[in-house]
This record gives C-alpha cells, sequence and structure tokens, in this order.
C-alpha cells in the first residue's frame, strides 16, 4: 500500500491501463488526442446543457462518437455507466487519486464483492496535463451531485411491489437480467381493472448504449409460479432431506488457506526485514562520497520495489483472510439455507413477498428461459443455483409432465 500512497502523492500514475483519453509513455500518462476529443464532448455536453448521461450517450452515438477498441473494452458504445465514471474521475483535470473506490462485500452474498465509492480519499496534482479545467470537472460534479439528491429514494411508497425474479432470470439474447414492468388494463368505461406485471429485458429499449432485439415480455406469475414448483418439487424428492442433512453435518476444512496465510504472513515480516536495512543503509550513506548520488539512487529504487512488494502480500493477505472468512460464513449460510430448503414446501406459503425475495436471492444464481413459449405453455429453461445442492442429476418434471431442460443445473455458480 504504502508505494502506491506515495506514487499517488507525487502524482504519478500508479498502474493498470491508463484511463480513456490517455496513453502510457514510459509509465506517465499523455494525452491521447483522438480518444481525448470524446471526452471533452462528455464534459461540454454535461455542464453547458441540461442533457444527463443517458442523453450524453445518445448524442455520441447519433454524432458517430465512438469508443476507440481498447484490450480492456468491448463495448464500441459509451454507455451511461461509463460516461459517469469519466465526469466523476479526476484524472481528466490533471489530478490523481488514491482510495476513491474500495472493495467491499455485497450484502447477504457468499463470495460477491463490489467497489464501493469512497467519500474520504487522496488527491494530489498530478504530473500529467488534464484534458478538461479544474473549473470544468467542479462544475460537473456539482451537478452529478445535484442529479443523485434528485433521483434517490427519500420514501418508498407502501404499495410498491417485489418482485421475486427481477434481474435473476436472463434475456435468452443478450443475456442481461430482465426486470419487471407494469401494465394498467382498463374497462371499457375507463375505470381502472388490474395492474399486470410481466419480466422484460432491460435492453429492448436502447438504455445506456446498448440495445437487444428481445421483445417479448413473460408474465410475471407464470414464470414466479414454475420456479417455485420446480424447488418445491426438488425438495419433495424422498432422498433430497437425507442429502442436506448429510450436507449439514460436513466440516469444513481450511487447512490449505490456512497454509497460504501463514507463506504471506512470512513473506511480509521478510519484506518488512528488508525494507528496515534498506532504509538504514540509505541514513547511513555518506554524502561526501563520490558515488553518493548514484549509491542512493540505487538504493531508492530497491525500497521503492520492496514498497511495492510489500503492497503486493499485504493485498494477497487481505485476499486470503477474506476467502478463509468467506469458507467459514459460507459454511454457516449453507447450513441456514439447507435447513430451510428441507422445510421449503411449508415455509414459502407463510412468506411474504419480501422474504421469498431474500430467499430466492440466497439460493439461485440464475435462470433461464426459452426465446418462445413452449408448446405446454412453459418458459422457464433452466435454474442454477449457488449452493451445491446436489452432485446427480435428479429428474423434475413440471405438473403437465413436461420436462424442463437442465432445470437441475444444481452445481455451484461460476464452478
Amino acid at each position: 500500500m504504502e508505494g502506491r500512497i506515495q506514487k499517488a502523492r507525487e502524482g504519478r500514475w500508479n498502474g493498470g491501463f491508463a484511463p480513456y483519453g490517455y496513453r502510457l509513455t514510459d509509465g506517465n500518462l499523455e494525452i491521447n488526442e483522438e480518444e481525448a476529443e470524446a471526452i471533452r464532448v462528455i464534459f461540454e455536453q454535461y455542464t453547458s446543457t441540461d442533457t444527463g448521461a443517458n442523453g450524453i450517450s445518445k448524442y455520441l452515438e447519433t454524432h458517430g462518437i465512438r469508443k476507440m477498441q481498447r484490450q480492456n473494452g468491448k463495448n464500441p458504445l459509451f454507455d451511461a455507466g461509463l460516461i459517469r465514471k469519466i465526469l466523476k474521475n479526476p484524472v481528466y483535470c490533471g489530478k490523481i487519486a488514491y482510495g476513491r473506490r474500495k472493495t467491499e462485500k455485497i450484502h447477504g452474498t457468499r463470495n460477491d464483492y463490489h467497489l464501493v465509492e469512497q467519500d474520504n480519499y487522496l488527491l494530489a496534482d498530478g504530473q500529467h496535463e488534464g484534458i478538461v479545467s479544474e473549473d470544468v470537472w467542479q462544475m460537473a460534479q456539482v451537478k452529478l451531485l445535484a442529479q443523485a439528491k434528485r433521483y434517490e429514494h427519500v420514501n418508498r411508497g407502501q404499495s410498491e411491489r417485489t418482485h421475486l425474479l427481477t434481474g435473476i432470470v436472463k434475456c435468452p439474447i443478450c443475456g442481461v437480467g430482465m426486470y419487471a414492468n407494469k401494465c394498467i388494463k382498463y374497462k371499457k368505461d375507463g375505470t381502472k381493472y388490474k395492474d399486470f406485471f410481466y419480466y422484460g429485458c432491460k435492453h429492448r429499449t436502447m438504455q445506456r448504449g446498448h440495445k437487444c432485439d428481445y421483445r417479448k415480455q413473460i408474465r410475471e406469475e407464470l414464470l414466479d409460479d414454475a420456479v417455485a414448483e420446480v424447488i418445491v418439487k426438488l425438495v419433495s424428492n424422498p432422498r433430497f432431506a437425507a442429502m442436506m442433512q448429510e450436507k449439514i453435518n460436513m466440516k469444513v476444512d481450511t487447512a490449505a488457506i490456512d497454509q497460504e496465510i501463514a507463506n504471506y504472513e512470512k513473506q511480509l515480516r521478510q519484506s518488512y526485514s528488508i525494507k528496515s536495512k534498506l532504509m538504514e543503509e540509505i541514513d547511513s550513506l555518506d554524502p561526501d562520497d563520490r558515488h553518493y548520488i548514484k549509491r542512493k539512487a540505487d538504493l531508492d529504487d530497491r525500497l521503492y520495489k520492496m514498497y511495492d512488494k510489500i503492497e503486493e502480500s499485504e493485498s494477497q493477505l487481505i485476499t486470503a483472510r477474506a476467502k478463509k472468512q468467506a469458507i467459514e460464513a459460507e459454511k454457516i449460510t449453507g447450513d441456514n439455507i439447507y435447513k430451510v430448503l428441507i422445510y421449503f414446501d411449508k415455509l414459502y406459503t407463510m412468506m411474504n413477498d419480501v422474504e421469498r425475495r431474500q430467499l430466492i436471492e440466497a439460493l439461485i444464481a440464475e435462470i433461464q428461459i426459452y426465446e418462445e413459449r413452449q408448446p405446454n405453455g412453459q418458459w422457464l429453461k433452466s435454474i442454477k443455483f449457488k449452493l451445491p445442492i446436489i452432485e446427480q442429476d435428479m429428474n423434475l418434471s413440471l405438473d403437465n409432465d413436461e420436462q424442463v431442460e437442465t432445470i437441475v443445473l444444481l452445481q455451484r455458480e461460476n464452478s
């Protein structure tokens, strides 16, 4: 960590791919004019018009401004998410930041982490030239903050509906999560009849630079009921309770990760010892020595490399310790879910919509559907569970006796 922090204080780039609009030359950021033009347009449009990130995304596309192809990005369009990241990044006004985002565990998950923006972070004048002025960048931050306040949820209505599978069911064409939409039906006299809810691809219209051609929308209750029915049939299988009990009784083995942690701790102790010796050597140098400048430069270089090595070891140690905690927490979480599953058919009918959603999120990684509704009326194609529920195939069918394809993809997510 110390090496990166020191680099940031000195205004030097901390490594990794250069931000869009820049290129790396001998480790230093230089403006890439081919890419920088789009950055200038984004800031100009955002600060001098009422256009938001989505509007700028459409503006860039209609004006033929597309991203230059890079090895760290495939989408040729500037989507709204990327535009917001560009607007927030102080590198574009000639600054270097450290600690803007922190990796944190996603609440309610076992091994899922995400980047969380921090309010307090190190910000220093960079050694590179800014693409926009600091005044323009500050104007963008004011507007971003104002828009965030404008759209934040102050008080959610009591009538807000919880959608069981939103984001979990995937579009059969583009693979992104499908989200719930409401359609209000009216009687002939114009009075309201009923609300109907559907799952539709979030990209079926141009959203944040992406567009999907899948136009169909699936009735919520059809898909929700099919998924619940599959799980009820699974837990009703005579072999299921025995398998669940066996998994609850299993002990978790952390010997390998314990050894990994011990190795990183040993590396850190050795690195800190070498760092101390290098600092002592630097302090003991004789300024009158004719080779003083070269010897100090050599020792400084070795010290910087040691800082980087310490940072790497610290990061690896943090990751290893987090992995061990995740393994232990996973065992506890898994046991609880296994116990719930044993009595799923009884508990599910007693749960409210929020509780059902929480259970589905903890249990299911993703749901695949068919592009077209099947002759038997089913949309459901497959379910992938987050937990390793069974190690062998278990044939399941819905009430109409039609088999659900690979419905028991019951291996661990990302296995």
